[in-house]
């Protein structure tokens, strides 16, 4: 009984502990609570700059009435700004005072002596560029002396004299005068050697699929004339979208067909094509294609089918799916005739297909679109140019011309839009410039401002050593009908006049702008006009978006 008494106690005893260190202690008032509750502190005496405050809490249980008092922290001063009472010399030091906010106490500090203000007063040696002089000086505050040494002033070259310039295969000399009077030093420096300005000059040996070519590159810079021969990548197998029929099925044997490169004579995936037989129809396909095998759609085209006696067999009004119609007919030969192309695009009145060669593709010839540009005209991709002139007033370079009359001379046009101040753009240019300067015979930049003054488009095409036309927006009026919102934006216009790339955002390399130059300037990239009988289209159809074109 007695352990348990005790264990009792101790229990107790911790517990009061416990709420000790809670901030509670076991209640001694006469309510029935074993520990206090207490409310807000209350601030009892306010505590000063120096002195200490104290507040107080009160147990919250009725009838108790228990409080704790602890101390406030002085504030400790607030001091002002301090004020000078005795301002400091380069003698002797100074005083100043700071006061309190609260208290308005006062104290008084010590400050340091000023530096002395030294001004000359005679030169007893003058520095020279390379060796320090003697003068003496005095203090404008107290009137003492004292003789110091000045440093050496150094050189002030004058403009570089060219004495021999720099060229391609070896370095220049320049000679440097000091401009202060009495020195007349010079020093002599090397100007490093210039790179070569290559330039395309001859094909030695043309590139084909499988195999590199050679091309001769002939240095620009006056005087140098250094040419050097390098590769060009084979070109690999450019293979056609489409089947080629090489030879036509018949009533007595079957045909075949196989994919044909556009630059050469290899031709691979051969298929057969089932022999005819009387009275069963046949699948023959129709669709409109360019020169280069890219599809081009447009809902209002038709392809109306003629048998012999002029009677129309089927049209493909509403029927033509992804640009392509398939129709059933009979084994036999019609006349094909086609209308609604997309504006700017031609193709030959008449059309042949044999049940032999059941694949008939109107081969469309595109020319610039004559006129103004109307109101709200929108390009897109495939989309036919209208003829634009340049004038001399809005371009860094005179007699650009005409759209028509750059096409008549050269093989593609880079449309570039640009503004002074884009990073992006000025990342992109040494690249184009570097492009240019190789492919400017057969390709022209137009570098379209966004609407930046001719004067501060002149001073950035003089800073960045440009060549290439910069034109401003105003006098082409072309970023509306592109709808440009972002910068740079690239644009290829083909040999046709036809919007054949559009390249957006920066990023792109010199390696970038050459690969683009010569897929569009390669005499394969546009072939000859295809026959009227057309061959073969494949399956599955190339990659197209449907849909109308906007032009």
């Amino acid at each position: 009984m007695k352990k348990n008494i005790c264990r009792i106690f101790l229990t107790l005893a911790a517990a009061s502990a416990m709420l000790a260190s809670f901030g509670l202690s076991a209640c001694n008032g006469k309510s029935a609570h074993t520990a206090h509750a207490y409310g807000e502190w209350e601030e009892t005496v306010a505590a000063e700059c120096e002195k200490e405050g104290t507040r107080t809490r009160t147990c919250t249980y009725p009838g108790c009435g228990h409080t704790e008092t602890e101390p406030i922290a002085p504030l400790g001063h607030d001091w002002g700004i301090a004020k000078v009472t005795v301002p400091a010399t380069c003698q002797h030091g100074g005083k100043r005072t700071k006061t309190c906010s609260r208290c308005q106490k006062s104290v008084e500090e010590d400050t340091d002596p000023i530096d002395h203000d030294w001004i000359p007063i005679s030169v007893e040696k003058k520095a020279t560029c390379e060796e320090g002089g003697k003068e003496t000086q005095r203090c404008s505050m107290c009137e003492t002396t004292r003789t110091a040494e000045t440093a050496a002033l150094g050189h002030d070259w004058g403009d570089p004299e060219i004495r021999e310039p720099a060229t391609c295969k070896a370095d220049g000399k320049e000679i440097k005068t000091c401009k202060r009077d009495g020195c007349g030093e010079t020093v002599e420096e090397t100007i490093p050697k210039l790179n070569h300005q290559w330039k395309n000059t001859a094909t030695l040996e043309e590139a084909t699929c499988t195999e590199a070519g050679l091309r001769e590159q002939t240095c620009q810079r006056p005087g140098c004339g250094e040419t050097q021969t390098v590769e060009i990548p084979a070109l690999g197998h450019s293979w056609q979208g489409y089947y080629t029929v090489d030879q036509p099925a018949s009533f007595e044997a079957a045909g075949s067909k196989s994919y044909h490169c556009n630059r050469c004579d290899q031709h691979t995936g051969e298929t057969e094509i089932p022999m005819l037989e009387e009275g069963k129809p046949i699948e023959y396909e129709f669709r409109t294609l360019r020169n280069t095998g890219k599809l081009i759609l447009s809902p209002d085209t038709v392809i109306t089918v003629y048998d012999g006696d002029e009677r129309v067999a089927e049209s493909t009004r509403g029927t033509m799916v992804n640009g392509v119609f398939k129709v059933d007919l009979e084994p036999k030969t019609y006349t094909v005739k086609v209308t609604g192309l997309p504006v700017g695009y031609t193709a030959n009145e008449t059309y042949t297909v044999k049940p032999g060669n059941p694949f008939c593709n109107v081969y469309l010839t595109a020319s610039l679109r004559e006129g103004p540009l109307p109101a709200g005209t929108r390009y897109a991709l495939d989309s036919v140019m209208y003829d634009f002139t340049v004038p001399d007033a809005n371009s860094t370079v005179e007699g650009v011309g005409s759209l028509s009359e750059i096409l008549a001379e050269k093989k593609m046009v880079l449309l570039n839009f640009w503004f002074v101040g884009c990073v992006y753009c000025e990342d992109e240019f040494p690249y184009l410039e570097r492009a240019y300067e190789k492919y400017r015979d057969s390709v022209e930049v137009l570098a379209i401002d966004l609407g930046d003054s001719m004067a501060a488009i002149r001073q950035y095409g003089t800073e960045k050593g440009l060549k290439f036309p910069l034109v401003q927006n105003e006098g082409v009026g072309l970023i509306n009908p592109f709808g440009i919102t972002n910068y740079p934006v690239s644009v290829v216009i083909d040999a046709e006049g036809v919007v054949a790339e559009i390249m957006v955002g920066g990023g792109a390399t010199a390696e970038t702008f050459e690969k683009l130059f010569e897929k569009y300037t390669s005499d394969t990239y546009l072939p000859a006009q295809k026959p009227a009988e057309a061959q073969a289209v494949s399956q599955p159809l190339p990659a197209v978006l449907p849909g109308k074109r906007e032009n």
